[in-house]
């Protein structure tokens, strides 16, 4: 392996796409920009979720009877939100980037 990263460094690439820990590497990791640019795009894959969860509850509370189709979206959005995160995990610790449409472009921003 080239890039060969420190194990504290490799244990922050991993908190980084773990939902909301995100938050530990991107404010323990001040110097390492490899870093700081996954937790922000851990962040703000988590973010997304969370976005869609929301919507998805408020849209579940005004039609009850949408209730079914609720489950059946959260079910499918939470199994593609933990596969994208362990991928992104296995390429971080590559030292690569998964670039997920509609979200990464904002975790290069300040």
């Amino acid at each position: 392996m080239e890039n060969e990263r420190p194990a504290s460094s490799r244990a922050m690439l991993i908190l980084c796409y773990l939902a909301f820990l995100g938050v530990i590497p991107l404010l323990a990791s001040r110097d390492d920009t490899e870093v700081r640019w996954h937790a922000r795009n851990g962040l703000l894959l988590f973010g997304a979720v969370a976005g869609i969860a929301l919507v998805a509850t408020l849209v579940g509370t005004v039609l009850p009877s949408l209730g079914c189709l609720y489950a059946m979206l959260m079910f499918f959005v939470l199994v593609l939100y933990a596969f994208i995160a362990i991928l992104a995990i296995v390429k971080a610790l590559d030292g690569q980037r998964l670039l997920v449409p509609a979200i990464s472009k904002y975790a290069g921003r300040r």
